[in-house]
């Protein structure tokens, strides 16, 4: 019964690395995603601060609340929601859908067309 108990120690003694090792692979991975994002998020705040500028040249002269209120204007109406309809219905026409078969295109080329 000793030599058991000895066992599962050294046993629990040899996964608990194991398992630190695991928690900190999960943890570096959850951080590399988290930046990832952030990194992804903050291109796209970018973009966007160029097309302001570009658009509104002098917006720098406007507080964050000022810019609100003209953006929310601007957005709301009547031909920007056409045109923000537009190229939604746009962008679905050029988005093929996905196949769930990894080969569809070879299936394809055995002309057949």
């Amino acid at each position: 019964m000793i030599e058991s108990k000895n066992d599962a120690n050294k046993n629990l003694e040899k996964a608990l690395p194991a398992l630190q090792q695991a928690k900190q692979r999960v943890a570096n991975e959850k951080k590399k995603q988290n930046e990832k994002k952030r990194k992804a998020e903050n291109h796209h705040k970018y973009i966007l601060g160029g097309i302001i500028v570009k658009y509104l040249p002098d917006c720098y002269r406007y507080d964050e609340g000022e810019l609100n209120r003209i953006l929310s204007v601007a957005l709301q109406t009547r031909d920007c929601q056409q045109i923000i309809s537009k190229i939604k219905a746009e962008s679905r026409e050029i988005t093929p859908p996905q196949s769930t078969l990894p080969n569809a295109e070879n299936e394809n080329e055995g002309g057949t067309e």
